[in-house]
């Protein structure tokens, strides 16, 4: 069933809070890879860096169908709406924080790869709401985000319980 865009939801809005999702990882990564040691860690938010911006024209292929009309959010509810509505009207950005706070040269290299899990963990639970309710053409777009993002989580935590282990 096709569901009419909701007066209620500002989808540009919401789709621009993707974007600058987007913009906001990649400049913690860039960041964090400059302030750890750690050449392993270094390595890894490199990668990650890489990742987040090879994956970037799959997400800003989806901002531009939605945010031009041509697609509109097919199996959404009015709760899934609500909950869209208001991650564009607080903002991401607010949860996690700023990336000069994630990525604060005081910061220990343990504390980073933590910042980096908030963000993936959360950046995961975005791309999740967002395959639930886009429409079939997009699911495959967003089944591969998050299979990237599983897989930057993963990663995170071995260097987080390497990093424990050395403690």
């Amino acid at each position: 069933m096709s569901m009419p865009r909701k007066e209620c939801l500002p989808l540009d809005e919401v789709m621009g809070t993707v974007a600058k999702i987007d913009d906001h990882v990649e400049s913690f990564y860039q960041s964090a890879h400059e302030l750890t040691a750690d050449d392993e860690v270094k390595s890894a938010f490199a990668r990650l860096l890489t990742q987040k911006r090879e994956s970037r024209p799959a997400v800003e292929k989806v901002c531009e169908s939605i945010a031009c009309g041509d697609k509109s959010l097919e199996a959404a509810t009015q709760e899934d709406l609500d909950f869209l509505s208001a991650v564009a009207e607080t903002s991401f950005f607010r949860r996690v924080g700023k990336v000069e706070d994630l990525a604060d040269p005081s910061l220990k290299t343990s504390q980073l790869v933590d910042n980096a899990l908030k963000l993936e963990k959360d950046l995961m639970l975005f791309y999740m709401k967002f395959f639930g309710v886009s429409c079939a053409e997009h699911r495959p777009i967003f089944s591969e985000l998050l299979q990237l993002t599983q897989r930057q989580i993963a990663e995170l935590n071995a260097i987080r319980a390497r990093l424990q282990k050395m403690r």
